[in-house]
Order: C-alpha cells, then sequence, then structure tokens
C-alpha cells in the first residue's frame, strides 16, 4: 500500500532541471514508454537518476582514447590497424558496408570535410593454433600458439569533428542503458505471458481434458496465481519507474569500459610479454562490456572522406558486376 506522504511526494512541484536532464527525461519517455511521462511525478521520480547515468555515460566517453586513423597507410604501419584487419582491403569493405556512413557522405557538409570521426565496433577472439617459433636456438614446429582475431568490424555514429562525436557517443551510450531496460520489460511481459498459458493449461489437466499429463506435470493454481499476480504488480508504471530510477542509480551494471593491452606479432601471435620469442608490438583499446556480458572493441577513428567514398564506389562497381554476370 502506498503512503501518504509517498503519495503526495509525486505531486511535488519539480526544481528546475537542466538540459541535459531534460533530455534525457525526453529520451526516457521516447524509448520506455511515453505513457510513463504523462504519470504524475515522472520528472521528479526519475530527474535524479537520470542526471547520475548521463554523467556516468560522459565518463566513459572521456575515457576514450583520441581518434585513430584508419587507412591503408596506418594498416601498414600502425600494429593496432593491422591486427584489426586481416588486410586493408577490409578497411574499404567495413566502410561500404556501413549505412550510417553512406548516409553521412551524401550530405552536403560532408564535401567540406577532409575526414570525420566514427566509432568502430569489433568483437574480439582468441584462436588456438600451431606455428613456427623459436626456442632457444632452435626453429621449432607444431609450437601451440594463441592467434588473435577480430571480426564484426562496423563503423557508426560518424560526425564532422571531435566535439560532436563525443556528444553523438554519449547520446549513443544512454540510449544503450535504455534498450538493456526496455530488454528487462520486455522478458518481464514475455514471463507474464507464458504463465497465464502455464495456468489455463494446468487448469484443463485438473479438469481431466489433457492425457498428456507427463508432458505437463501436476502444478498449483495457486502458485500460478501468486507468481502472475507478481509480474502483474511488476508491470505497473509506477513500479516501473521505480525499478528504472534503480537501474539508472546503477549505470555500471550494464555498461563498462576496460582497457585492454597485448603484445603482439604482425602475423597476430599473442606474446607473453616484450620478451617473447619472437618480435612483437603493444597495442591497446577499450573494451565495452554490455549486461549479458558480451564484449566489444569501441575505438574513436578518423577516416579521409576521399577513401570512403573511394570504397563505397569500389562496393557499387562490384555490385554492378555481379548484376551483369
Amino acid at each position: 500500500m502506498i503512503s501518504l506522504s509517498s503519495l503526495f511526494s509525486w505531486f511535488k512541484p519539480v526544481p528546475s532541471l537542466d538540459p541535459d536532464t531534460q533530455e534525457g527525461l525526453r529520451r526516457v519517455a521516447e524509448r520506455v514508454g511515453k505513457t510513463l511521462a504523462m504519470l504524475p511525478g515522472f520528472d521528479r521520480k526519475l530527474a535524479a537518476p537520470v542526471a547520475h547515468a548521463r554523467e556516468y555515460c560522459n565518463s566513459l566517453v572521456d575515457a576514450l582514447p583520441l581518434p585513430l586513423d584508419i587507412d591503408r597507410r596506418s594498416f601498414v604501419f600502425d600494429p593496432l590497424v593491422h591486427a584489426l584487419f586481416a588486410s586493408a582491403d577490409d578497411i574499404g569493405a567495413m566502410l561500404a558496408a556501413s549505412a550510417p556512413i553512406r548516409a553521412w557522405l551524401d550530405k552536403s557538409h560532408s564535401r567540406e570535410s577532409d575526414s570525420f570521426i566514427a566509432l568502430m565496433a569489433a568483437r574480439r577472439m582468441e584462436k588456438q593454433g600451431f606455428g613456427v617459433a623459436l626456442q632457444g636456438e632452435i626453429c621449432a614446429s607444431d609450437v601451440p600458439q594463441s592467434l588473435l582475431q577480430f571480426a564484426n568490424q562496423m563503423v557508426m555514429l560518424p560526425a564532422a569533428n571531435l566535439e560532436e562525436a563525443h556528444e553523438a557517443f554519449r547520446m549513443a551510450a544512454f540510449d544503450s542503458l535504455l534498450s538493456t531496460f526496455v530488454e528487462h520489460l520486455e522478458q518481464v511481459q514475455e514471463t507474464y505471458k507464458t504463465l497465464k498459458t502455464e495456468r489455463e493449461l494446468e487448469r484443463v489437466r485438473q479438469r481431466g481434458h489433457l492425457e498428456e499429463q507427463a508432458i505437463f506435470p501436476p502444478r498449483h493454481i495457486a502458485e500460478l496465481d501468486k507468481r502472475l499476480q507478481q509480474q502483474f504488480q511488476s508491470m505497473r508504471p509506477e513500479a516501473i519507474i521505480d525499478e528504472l530510477a534503480s537501474f539508472l542509480m546503477h549505470p555500471e551494471k550494464a555498461l563498462s569500459l576496460e582497457p585492454v593491452q597485448l603484445w603482439v606479432t604482425r602475423g597476430g601471435v599473442l606474446q607473453d610479454g616484450k620478451e617473447g620469442e619472437m618480435e612483437a608490438a603493444l597495442i591497446g583499446f577499450m573494451e565495452f562490456q554490455s549486461r549479458d556480458r558480451r564484449r566489444h572493441v569501441v575505438l574513436p577513428v578518423r577516416i579521409r572522406c576521399d577513401e570512403a567514398r573511394e570504397a563505397l564506389k569500389k562496393a557499387c562497381k562490384a555490385r554492378e558486376n555481379m548484376l551483369l554476370i
């Protein structure tokens, strides 16, 4: 039961909010549910949690390194770029496959820029294999090795300069938090539907109209009703707002960045350190971890407009040749 003091707190006037918090509340209403924003006390309940989550997202973006140049030259000379791609042609293929990059290059203002900033993401993998390595003064074959590989490279959120890019990155981080919460709500709703189905099946079974009792073991309708009621209560708008407020006060549970440093050879072989048996370079990057524990490499990158357009032109020509064939 809601106390009178809690009820009255919903109707107290809301202190003036800064523009960043106002934008955060607008995005909450847009992504989580506009019906929530119509409830009395929406701003009061969520203003502080939204401000806290936005500040946390800003700190994640501030921790990102400076943009990394991604082009054919850097593939040759930069160990990190060389590790991220199997070949220089893969850079062009990644750019050509990016719808956000194509859309940005189509805008007139892109003609005024030599380059743009974007966010690159990839999946890091380690593959176990065998190769050649020096063991003392002997060159041995079939030596166990760990190979560093990256997959699912993609580039997004293009911007004309670093300031605009950081603003886009901050918004994307906050939106990612909200998407995680929306996925949780969808799971709650799906659980509620599943429980309703189980209750109806149990009613039919108890009436003796369902012979496949081995498939649907006996269940107590009272137990199912209790669980349904609990799920229903958690789906009430007021409960959703309370849960969202708690979620946003602990954003580190859903989003985090971790620095990673590795010694790797030009052939992609991971080494224990600089004193490894093969010549290796130290590469560093940030890994983004979401609530489901999936990890992605995230890097701000700088891309030349002419190289991006050339990649798109080659991709279009390749598609035209395929149609002719």
